[in-house]
């Protein structure tokens, strides 16, 4: 007889494994705070929620609880309790977005110790259910509300947006958020979160928005003061929303043939030296968003990397493939966290054999990808290496600059920062100490009644950055650079003038 696999052992009989509570701390491990805010929207939009509000609250100067706040359909006592269960069938699942019936859970208890969920039905009664992620009994116990005190939560003004119906859904204890008694930690952390909460969010569901199906808002509660921060409305933000193609053949679709059916790549070929966000899309370097985009029901399941069919490559940084995923065709296996899908191998190698209508293979496409950029390499010229962005620009700026140009090693940083003049003046340059200091009476005109920070007005920092960074370098402070600096200021300080007499 001849070796056999391990796992083919003959089996004799069958047990019951009942799940731990524990497995609460397990699920979601995957998640960080945009997938997980993500999955939440999966479920305001299945509930055919129109508006969608994000929530920071602080208290205390801290982020007390996160809110996902809904417009939708909203649930009554059977669908709560059904929403709160461990897994669970959905019937539609090849048309919604929720997929597994662990979204809400494993989302929450990624980021949360307390999850909370209160909901209405257009003219029923409020409902209300609580679960903690720290099982205190050897059940999955989830607590019953006051229809009465959920009625009077609801009926706020700040929770407008379910005045007839929808879906509120509350992280409290929240791990991830930063404890710090330090108010300028917790001021810089919800600003990079709403900038990457932005970004993930506009690309997972670019399709969607771009055709507004739904608008989703992001802002900040402060108890503190009693107000409401300005809303960061959510843009779409398309992976495949170049003005022209980088080649005049693309896009176009190659099939990829299985015994199970047919699965269309549609290829793209993005314009060489693109600066676009669309092309960006995060603070990943560029080659990373090369590869396959794979759609479920129009909401965008995982992007970049070639899936294991081919390698990923500096020269093929402009390729990107769009595919929509079938529930029912067994090729595509998808994550609880829906961050990502594996291919069958039936799959892969399909698409290894994938031909267009004229002939074209897939292998053809990357080649054409690959040239498009090898040509546009050729007539790249080189940027002028420059100093380092310091305290004040903000982080995504800094990146950037750090992925588009050499930044000078062992250089002090220049720093942009805001501080009180005894003049009119907008800005002052000391070189001695690499600082751009703005004038702190002009700074509520330049934001326009968004909140303050050490990273606030990014625009306007990134654009004096790039204007004022050489005359920082170097120990020489010509003519040239001075009559520059003061034909600048002139400019700048009329220009300051003219804002604040428009905001006022």
């Amino acid at each position: 007889m001849g070796p056999k696999l391990l796992g083919t052992l003959e089996a004799i009989g069958a047990r019951q494994a009942p799940p731990d509570p524990e497995i609460l701390k397990a699920i979601g491990l995957s998640h960080d705070l945009e997938s997980a805010v993500a999955d939440l929207v999966d479920n305001s939009v299945d509930a055919g929620a129109t508006d969608i509000q994000i929530r920071f609250v602080v208290l205390g100067g801290l982020v007390r609880e996160f809110l996902v706040v809904d417009n939708g359909a909203g649930m009554d006592a059977s669908g709560v309790d059904t929403a709160m269960r461990l897994g669970r069938h959905s019937a539609k699942r090849s048309t919604t977005l929720g997929h597994f019936g662990m979204g809400l859970k494993a989302a929450s208890f990624s980021q949360a110790d307390l999850l909370t969920v209160l909901s209405r039905r257009d003219g029923g009664d409020p409902v209300g259910r609580r679960m903690s992620r720290e099982q205190a009994t050897g059940h999955f116990d989830v607590l019953d509300l006051d229809p009465e005190e959920i009625r009077g939560r609801l009926a706020h003004e700040w929770l407008s947006a379910v005045a007839r119906s929808g879906t509120v859904v509350i992280w409290d204890d929240i791990r991830t958020f930063p404890k710090a008694r330090d108010t300028a930690v917790t001021e810089s952390f919800i600003e990079e979160k709403v900038a990457r909460l932005r970004r993930h969010l506009g690309l997972v569901f670019h399709r969607m928005l771009a055709r507004r199906e739904f608008k989703i808002q992001i802002d900040v509660l402060d108890l503190d003061e009693g107000t409401e921060g300005f809303p960061f409305e959510v843009e779409p933000i398309d992976p495949f929303g170049y003005m022209r193609s980088g080649s005049s053949d693309y896009p176009r679709e190659l099939c990829a043939t299985t015994e199970r059916g047919d699965v269309l790549l549609t290829c793209h070929i993005w314009p060489a030296g693109s600066d676009s966000h669309n092309f960006r899309l995060d603070d990943r370097p560029v080659d990373q968003h090369q590869g396959f985009y794979l759609y479920r029901n129009d909401r965008l399941l995982h992007h970049g990397s070639w899936g294991n069919v081919t390698q990923v490559k500096k020269r093929r940084r402009l390729a990107r493939v769009a595919i929509d995923v079938d529930d029912d065709s067994g090729l595509f296996t998808m994550s609880m966290e829906k961050s990502s899908v594996q291919f069958s191998a039936d799959l892969v190698h399909a698409i290894e054999s994938a031909r267009a209508g004229d002939g074209i293979t897939f292998d053809g496409y990357l080649d054409d990808a690959e040239a498009t950029f090898m040509e546009s390499n050729k007539r790249a010229t080189r940027r002028r290496p420059m100093l380092p962005a310091g305290q004040g620009v903000p982080p995504r700026v800094k990146k950037t600059l750090e992925r588009e140009v050499e930044v000078l090693e062992g250089e002090d940083p220049v720093k942009i920062r805001w501080t009180q003049f005894n003049t009119e003046d907008f800005l002052d340059v000391d070189r001695s100490d690499r600082t751009l200091w703005l004038n702190e009476s002009y700074r509520a005109a330049v934001l326009r009644g968004t909140r303050g920070g050490v990273n606030d007005a990014p625009l306007i920092k990134a654009l004096l950055f790039l204007l004022f960074e050489d005359i920082f370098r170097g120990a020489a402070y010509g003519a040239k650079d001075k009559d520059n600096v003061s034909l600048w200021t002139a400019v700048l300080n009329a220009a300051a003038l003219e804002e604040v007499d428009d905001y006022e």
